[in-house]
């Protein structure tokens, strides 16, 4: 069995290790770590290297570049630590990270790696707040066509 687990960096999203972890050593299995980075967030990246913004001159290619590059560099080192942690433990694990929006990355990934089962946390929304902020975890669960594990916060 294949496991995919998605980090973005933050304690919520890691909480889906454990359990990623449990079932890949009940399974002879492995895991794969995704991290999606946004192009919203490198551009804000971008605009705050000093390259400009909506009130100073417009943000040059090389400062977005730049943003780019230094995301995914501390993306592949953030995933690679997670990684080792896993690796040390005795399971097998891979890791990538995806440029776009996080949903799509997320499933396409899953797709090309032939994946089993999606392990990812949840903010735990309802109702309005899902509404206004949308749920990664619910679009993952509706389309795309792998089970997926839902873990709440704790």
């Amino acid at each position: 069995m294949q496991y995919l687990v998605p980090l973005d960096g933050s304690d919520l999203a890691e909480q889906a290790l454990p359990y990623a972890r449990e079932r890949a050593a009940l399974n002879d299995g492995s895991i794969l770590l995704v991290r999606v980075v946004t192009v919203a967030r490198q551009l804000a990246a971008a605009s705050m290297t000093g390259a400009g913004g909506i009130d100073a001159m417009p943000i040059s290619m090389e400062a977005i570049n730049a943003a780019i590059d230094l995301e995914q560099k501390e993306s592949l080192e953030y995933l690679a630590l997670k990684g080792e942690e896993i690796r040390k433990a005795g399971l097998k694990v891979e890791w990538e990270v995806r440029q776009g929006i996080p949903a799509d990355e997320i499933i396409a990934s899953a797709r090309a790696h032939n994946i089993d089962v999606i392990v990812i946390t949840t903010h735990g929304r309802s109702g309005l707040g899902r509404v206004v902020f949308g749920s990664v975890a619910d679009r993952i669960i509706r389309q795309s066509g792998i089970p997926v594990l839902v873990i709440g916060p704790k």
